[in-house]
């Protein structure tokens, strides 16, 4: 089975989904969604890796949510702006 390894200045993925949640304001059911992703993977996802039910999270689900990181982003910078 395939593992992430990461470095210090990585996050793992639990750290990322967490923070991610943080920023968006959201419940995890909402950012499930939001995402596009099933709510019980999406579980899977943010557990710890060394959880027997861990599973990486695919490469299209992270681009999902950087995508609404970004969206994010714009939407509080406008807001900043007076936009």
């Amino acid at each position: 089975m395939y593992h992430a390894t990461t470095t210090m200045s990585e996050p793992t993925q639990q750290a990322y989904l967490k923070a991610a949640k943080r920023t968006l304001g959201l419940t995890w059911d909402e950012f499930a969604a939001q995402a596009g992703i099933h709510p019980r993977a999406f579980k899977t996802y943010r557990m710890p890796e060394d959880s027997q039910d861990h599973r990486p999270l695919p490469a299209l689900a992270r681009r999902s949510i950087d995508q609404l990181l970004a969206q994010h982003q714009q939407l509080m910078s406008k807001a900043s702006n007076g936009a």
